[in-house]
């Protein structure tokens, strides 16, 4: 069986500490790993091989997250977002190219599991051999976050699926619970050869350019954006439903966050610093401030360097109409943090006024940013820990300097310039920026070894 990861969403339910450049999976939300690096290495105990399907912008942080886990050349990079299904026809055609019709299962990045799950997968591999199978999870209490199947007649194993319904009001959550319903969990075990099949059947605008892996990824702005539900499941005669009973969570908002939490004797979950007086039931999750809270209850207060989100737990759902406000009037919160992860390692910003930029850079051992320059503004970079290897243009040629701790260097503008860290240690830096325009696309790169000469990140 092949392991599939699906890594390429926003999780905007969970803004303000998912960005659209930083998304959840990358997020330590279930411990001290990352939501994709728990599920990369939960998979790497059952799959014979990982396939990662994400952003083409996302690639980098991938790699720095599970690169031991997973090849490079089994990340797929969609060139544009197109929601599940797309994503998953692609990776379909990935899998049958490079391993056959050799079924897989594609799971998200941010689901909790048990490691028992993958005992009812194994059950499932030969339904999957005639059947779309997805896995139904035994309801705990009336969701009305979920999706609820319908099971129809017994297979061999499984059941044939009678009806999708769709997220239900808490009354209806209630009565489909007695009628048996799962509650639907995004989780599906295919094989390609089936799924080709019903994609012709059902999703011909998608099958039409499935002729080839590099010919559908050449085409992808031509697809519809649409889930895989909605494309094919929901349509197709062959979908089969798996009951399981296990441990699952999505952690889609900040309601399924505060469910994982440990909780104090009044059911407040806190991460970070906090004074709570007479308050019930909240979850708390900050950064480096004090939150202090006092006579509240059933609150989400979410606080980052530069947004906080305070809503009722019971709106969590609505945060994501928040950031896609935000995201229509191109605020800077919607897409970034204020530390910003790049292929070489990140940067904190620190200050920001006009004509000036103070940011804290982290360059990880052997890496570099490209050969660049920049029209507009000067750099002065001030080295606090490790050595710097700084190559910058001087009477038209290009010459290495050595800058180690305490030390510093002027880049002015419009110099070809190139920062390294040759060390074994992380190396830091304070980088002051002047200049008239001091934004992120004041850059002309020459060499890259990031595929980046193009690109503004």
């Amino acid at each position: 069986m092949i392991a599939l990861i699906l890594a390429g969403g926003c999780g905007t339910r969970l803004w303000p500490l998912s960005r659209e450049l930083y998304p959840k999976q990358f997020l330590s939300l279930n411990g001290s790993s990352s939501l994709l690096r728990s599920t990369a290495e939960l998979a790497k105990e059952h799959a014979d091989e990982i396939v990662v399907a994400t952003n083409r912008e996302h690639l980098f942080n991938v790699r720095d997250e599970i690169g031991d886990i997973v090849s490079e050349d089994n990340i797929i990079l969609e060139p544009h977002r197109k929601n599940t299904a797309p994503a998953i026809a692609l990776a379909s055609l990935f899998i049958a190219e490079n391993y056959g019709d050799k079924s897989f299962l594609a799971m998200p990045s941010d689901h909790v599991l048990s490691r028992d799950f993958f005992d009812v997968v194994a059950k499932a591999e030969t339904l999957a051999k005639e059947h779309l199978v997805t896995f139904g999870i035994n309801p705990r209490y009336p969701a009305t976050g979920y999706g609820y199947i319908k099971p129809g007649e017994p297979l061999s194993t499984g059941y044939r699926v009678e009806k999708f319904i769709e997220k239900p009001s808490r009354e209806k959550a209630e009565r489909l619970i007695k009628e048996g319903c799962f509650w639907n969990s995004g989780i599906f075990l295919f094989s390609p050869s089936v799924l080709m099949e019903e994609f012709k059947t059902h999703a011909p605008e998608i099958a039409r350019y499935m002729h080839s892996y590099e010919e559908l990824l050449n085409d992808y702005e031509k697809l519809p954006s649409i889930s895989i539900d909605y494309a094919i499941m929901e349509r197709s005669s062959r979908s089969a439903v798996m009951p399981y009973s296990g441990r699952w969570q999505d952690i889609g908002n900040w309601k399924s966050v505060y469910e994982i939490m440990p909780k104090d004797a009044k059911r407040n979950a806190v991460k970070g610093k906090a004074i709570l007086r007479d308050a019930k039931e909240c979850l708390i999750y900050g950064d480096d401030r004090l939150i202090a809270c006092l006579g509240v209850e059933n609150l989400a207060i979410i606080d980052t360097k530069d947004a906080l989100l305070v809503a009722s737990k019971e709106k969590s759902e609505e945060v994501k109409a928040i950031a896609e406000e935000l995201l229509a009037e191109g605020r800077e919160e919607a897409k970034i943090h204020t530390t910003v992860h790049k292929p070489w390692g990140y940067y904190t910003l620190l200050e920001d006024g006009e004509r000036y930029k103070v940011k804290r850079l982290c360059i990880y051992p052997g890496r570099s940013i490209s050969l660049q320059r920049h029209h507009h503004r000067a750099e002065h970079w001030i080295v606090v820990k490790g050595t710097a290897k700084v190559t910058r243009e001087e009477n038209g040629k290009l010459v290495e300097v050595f800058v180690h701790e305490n030390e510093s260097i002027y880049i002015p503008k419009s110099v070809k310039h190139r920062l390294e860290n040759p060390g074994k240690v992380n190396l830091h830096l304070i980088e002051i920026q002047t200049g008239e325009y001091i934004q992120e696309d004041d850059i002309e790169r020459f060499e890259d070894e990031y595929g980046r000469l193009k690109l503004f990140f």
